[in-house]
């Protein structure tokens, strides 16, 4: 008897083990699949955005508007596109092109980069999350891999930045100084991707870009 007894419940706990793996993974592909609806979505947003500017902008004005954006502070409704979607990230050594919102909740997470509301949004700082592993998108799953002058690109309807990687380092988990707007390395425009490290719940990793 105590032998059928202990084969069931090493049954029954195979079978959870099954039925948990299953659903995990379905979870992962069910996000992975929104994340790319929303990647496309967003490329589709940025080239009606150029179309328009393109129809309604001379050439010569294009050229003032350009010197204004890249001068000014952008605000969220400067850059927002539907749905608060802002633009996209690009890392081309890690393979990573994911669609950035505005937010870090975990709700924007699920399928894409969140931005920090505390950060810029075009000059200055600009502060994006995401996670390194479970269920939900984790773009940052491997910017631990970035080095010194790997290219990070940020693309918006306002145009593209591109960064080079300048730091990599540790903050604690309640120092957000490193994400709030204005902390300018020798008052460059920066790039900041922060998200979390294995093992270590207190520390959060910060990959810091400079534009070029």
């Amino acid at each position: 008897m105590k032998k059928i007894v202990i084969a069931l419940l090493i049954l029954l706990s195979f079978s959870i083990s099954i039925c948990t793996a299953v659903f995990y993974n379905y979870k992962i592909f069910i996000n992975r699949k929104k994340s790319n609806q929303l990647l496309a979505q967003t490329h589709q947003l940025i080239q009606i955005a150029n179309n328009k500017k393109v129809e309604e902008i001379s050439n010569d004005t294009n050229e003032i508007e350009a010197e204004i954006i890249q001068n000014e502070n952008i605000t969220k409704e400067d850059i927002l596109l539907e749905d608060e979607i802002i633009g996209i990230l690009r890392i081309p050594k890690l393979n990573i092109e994911a669609p950035i919102k505005e937010g870090t909740s975990q709700e924007v997470m699920k399928t894409s980069i969140g931005h920090f509301t505390e950060s810029d949004y075009w000059n200055g700082n600009v502060s994006l999350a995401s996670h390194n592993g479970g269920t939900n998108a984790h773009f940052f799953e491997h910017i631990n891999k970035l080095k010194e002058n790997d290219e990070i690109q940020y693309i918006t309807k306002l145009g593209s930045k591109k960064y080079k990687v300048e730091k990599i380092y540790k903050i604690a988990s309640y120092d957000w100084s490193s994400v709030t707007a204005n902390t300018n390395l020798e008052n460059k425009n920066t790039i900041t991707l922060i998200t979390c490290i294995n093992g270590m719940p207190n520390y959060r990793l910060c990959v810091k870009g400079v534009e070029i």
